[in-house]
């Protein structure tokens, strides 16, 4: 991005910065609004909060909408929130789609929330699925949209007992969920060797795996999945198996990682496998930035120079936040930095 407005946004003053291409650093104490300033750029890429699923708390006191507008390389985005009603614009007209500012600005976000993708269940990890095909794959979005359609489909069937209905949304679903489960293939074998390397120089454990569950075995074509499961699906009114019950598996010698490691290792895994993704994304050619949240909260010292040196390695942009930047390793490269105050931002000469 090369210039960020935000206005009416949660507790910040209105604000229009200049980030640096690389690396921004944001500092100030608890409350000031070093969040909000990471949560109005996610805003404007995925058009929903990472703190919140009321759209409508992000207006802020006694303002009419909350409104986030960014100019990067040739594009102007938008999204502006007014209650009960979000509206996004794209180069001066009405962005009709989430994906259209989506694929423009891809955003990945590490905060204290991070872990859950490994502690939470499988619905947190397809999203993450889900968000690194969509930006790998042009056609994953559509792909996705028809498989959950036929699937909603054959499932209003199940429930009723319409036979010809479910027969004529089988294949539909069959076909759709070979396409979304090599897509998301596709993205976990890219993805696995770069977070396998991190994994192992930071953790420095041997056996580490990360492995795609499809939401059925392996080995079966989709149309046997279904009809081995069909008389049951009848009975319970439901589609048992499906890329809708997709799971991301981070184990080590076969033991779930909760299980066999520690917080502080856990922690590092998902780190990992979130950077690796921000890595994937830069060498296929996007744009990413990687939103941090207070990491220095989350790691000590050592791990957090290590994370923080291969974050900076790439020219990826950054928005680092920290109480105290003196918590910050000091050995990081140029950049800007700035510092929030009562919800007003400042750039630091």
């Amino acid at each position: 991005m090369e210039r960020l407005e935000v206005h009416g946004f949660r507790n910040l003053a209105d604000t229009q910065l200049r980030p640096h291409p690389h690396l921004n650093v944001v500092t100030g104490p608890n409350g000031a609004g070093k969040t909000s300033l990471l949560e109005a750029i996610y805003f404007l890429s995925r058009v929903r909060s990472f703190r919140t699923r009321q759209n409508d708390r992000l207006i802020g006191w006694g303002a009419e909408e909350a409104r986030v507008v960014a100019v990067r390389g040739h594009d102007r985005l938008g999204a502006a929130r007014t209650p009960g009603h979000t509206r996004l614009r794209l180069n001066g007209a009405d962005a009709h789609t989430r994906s259209a500012l989506a694929a423009r600005l891809p955003v990945q976000l590490m905060n204290t929330e991070h872990q859950r993708l490994l502690l939470d269940g499988p619905r947190v990890r397809r999203q993450f699925l889900d968000w690194g095909t969509f930006h790998l794959e042009p056609d994953y979005r559509e792909l996705a949209q028809r498989y959950q359609h036929a699937l909603r489909q054959r499932n209003a069937a199940l429930r009723v007992g319409d036979r010809r209905s479910e027969q004529a949304w089988t294949p539909v679903l069959i076909r759709c969920a070979a396409a979304v489960d090599v897509a998301r293939q596709r993205f976990i074998e890219a993805l696995r060797p770069i977070w396998s390397e991190f994994a192992r120089q930071w953790l420095g454990l041997e056996s580490l795996e990360l492995r795609y569950y499809r939401g059925a075995a392996a080995e079966l074509p989709w149309e046997r999945v279904l009809d081995e499961q069909l008389e049951r699906d009848r009975t319970a009114g439901f589609t048992h198996r499906g890329p809708h019950r997709a799971d991301l598996i981070l184990s080590r010698d076969r033991i779930p990682a909760a299980d066999a490691l520690s917080r502080g290792q856990q922690k590092l895994l998902v780190v990992a496998l979130l950077i690796a993704e921000v890595k994937l994304w830069s060498r296929q050619g996007l744009t990413p930035v990687l939103l941090i949240d207070d990491l220095p909260a989350e790691l000590d010292p050592a791990h957090l120079h290590t994370v923080l040196d291969t974050v900076t390695g790439d020219p990826t942009q950054v928005f680092l936040t920290a109480i105290d930047g003196a918590a910050l390793p000091t050995d990081l490269p140029p950049g800007q930095w700035y510092q929030v105050c009562e919800g007003r931002v400042s750039a630091m000469v």
